[in-house]
Protein backbone atom coordinates (compact mmCIF):
# COMPACT_ATOMS: atom_id res chain seq x y z
CA UNK A 1 0.00 0.00 0.00
CA UNK A 2 1.58 3.18 -0.57
CA UNK A 3 1.12 6.01 0.98
CA UNK A 4 0.28 9.47 0.90
CA UNK A 5 2.60 11.48 -1.75
CA UNK A 6 2.55 14.83 -0.45
CA UNK A 7 1.72 15.52 2.78
CA UNK A 8 -0.59 18.95 2.75
CA UNK A 9 1.68 21.83 3.95
CA UNK A 10 0.13 25.64 4.28
CA UNK A 11 2.40 25.88 1.41
CA UNK A 12 0.47 23.04 -0.69
CA UNK A 13 -2.93 24.35 0.47
CA UNK A 14 -1.85 28.24 -0.18
CA UNK A 15 -0.78 27.39 -3.78
CA UNK A 16 -4.26 25.37 -4.12
CA UNK A 17 -6.37 28.18 -3.55
CA UNK A 18 -4.43 30.85 -5.26
CA UNK A 19 -4.62 28.85 -8.51
CA UNK A 20 -8.08 27.58 -7.85
CA UNK A 21 -9.07 31.29 -7.46
CA UNK A 22 -6.76 33.19 -9.24
CA UNK A 23 -6.07 31.07 -12.65
CA UNK A 24 -2.41 32.24 -12.43
CA UNK A 25 -0.18 32.90 -14.98
CA UNK A 26 2.52 32.86 -13.14
CA UNK A 27 2.71 31.84 -9.20
CA UNK A 28 5.88 31.71 -6.75
CA UNK A 29 4.97 31.01 -3.12
CA UNK A 30 8.00 30.76 -1.04
CA UNK A 31 8.21 29.89 3.04
CA UNK A 32 10.43 32.60 4.31
CA UNK A 33 9.89 31.72 7.55
CA UNK A 34 12.83 30.97 8.97
CA UNK A 35 13.72 34.69 8.30
CA UNK A 36 11.67 35.75 11.26
CA UNK A 37 12.97 33.16 13.71
CA UNK A 38 13.43 35.34 17.23
CA UNK A 39 10.79 37.33 16.18
CA UNK A 40 8.02 38.12 19.13
CA UNK A 41 6.09 35.34 18.97
CA UNK A 42 7.99 32.76 16.77
CA UNK A 43 8.83 29.40 18.85
CA UNK A 44 11.06 26.56 17.72
CA UNK A 45 7.94 25.12 16.53
CA UNK A 46 6.07 27.83 14.82
CA UNK A 47 6.36 26.47 10.86
CA UNK A 48 4.70 28.02 7.35
CA UNK A 49 4.01 31.16 9.24
CA UNK A 50 5.78 34.05 7.04
CA UNK A 51 5.21 33.85 3.32
CA UNK A 52 6.90 35.34 0.11
CA UNK A 53 4.07 35.83 -2.72
CA UNK A 54 4.46 36.58 -6.66
CA UNK A 55 1.85 36.33 -8.81
CA UNK A 56 0.28 37.37 -11.95
CA UNK A 57 -3.34 36.92 -12.91
CA UNK A 58 -5.74 38.71 -15.44
CA UNK A 59 -7.87 38.86 -12.60
CA UNK A 60 -5.88 41.92 -11.44
CA UNK A 61 -6.77 43.83 -14.28
CA UNK A 62 -7.66 47.75 -13.27
CA UNK A 63 -7.88 46.86 -9.79
CA UNK A 64 -5.90 48.82 -7.35
CA UNK A 65 -3.01 47.43 -4.74
CA UNK A 66 -5.23 47.51 -1.98
CA UNK A 67 -8.12 45.76 -3.92
CA UNK A 68 -5.47 42.76 -5.04
CA UNK A 69 -4.56 42.14 -1.44
CA UNK A 70 -8.08 42.12 -0.31
CA UNK A 71 -8.92 39.10 -2.40
CA UNK A 72 -6.13 37.52 -2.01
CA UNK A 73 -6.41 38.10 1.92
CA UNK A 74 -10.22 36.82 1.82
CA UNK A 75 -9.23 33.68 -0.09
CA UNK A 76 -6.71 32.78 2.87
CA UNK A 77 -8.06 33.69 5.61
CA UNK A 78 -8.91 30.53 6.81
CA UNK A 79 -4.88 29.70 6.44
CA UNK A 80 -4.73 33.11 8.74
CA UNK A 81 -7.29 31.55 11.41
CA UNK A 82 -4.95 28.22 11.79
CA UNK A 83 -1.54 30.34 12.19
CA UNK A 84 -0.43 32.42 8.91
CA UNK A 85 1.30 35.50 10.56
CA UNK A 86 2.39 37.34 7.36
CA UNK A 87 2.31 37.70 3.62
CA UNK A 88 3.95 39.56 1.20
CA UNK A 89 2.80 40.44 -2.27
CA UNK A 90 3.83 41.39 -5.56
CA UNK A 91 0.66 41.20 -7.37
CA UNK A 92 0.08 42.13 -10.86
CA UNK A 93 -1.78 41.66 -14.15
CA UNK A 94 -0.11 39.95 -17.50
Amino acid sequence: MESETKESTRLTRMETILRNQFAPEALTLTDVSLEHAGHPGMTKGSKETHFRLQMVSSQFAGKSTVENHRAVYSELAPEFKKGLHALEMDLSAP
